[in-house]
């Protein structure tokens, strides 16, 4: 949907209730999305959070801007966000 570059680079472990349908993430991505579809510009930058020596992130840390508003969230990665 976003044009990610499809490596390896683009993969995380996710928790998968958070990016279906109805999940936080699912959502946040309609969001961004639906600004797109208005011709809003929106930029994205997600930064994962480890705890310990884990591979999993246990959180992400989001900030976006859609029209030059900054949202700043952090989203635990199990479900329920």
């Amino acid at each position: 949907m976003f044009e990610g570059s499809g490596d390896i680079d683009n993969l995380v472990a996710m928790n998968s209730q958070i990016n279906r349908s109805g999940g936080k993430w699912y959502s946040l991505e309609q969001k961004w999305s639906q600004a797109l579809a208005d011709g809003k510009t929106v930029k994205v930058k997600i930064e994962p959070i480890y705890s310990d020596d884990s591979i999993r992130p246990s959180q992400f840390k989001i900030a976006y801007e859609i029209n030059g508003e900054i949202k700043k969230i952090r989203m635990k990665n199990q479900s329920g966000g």
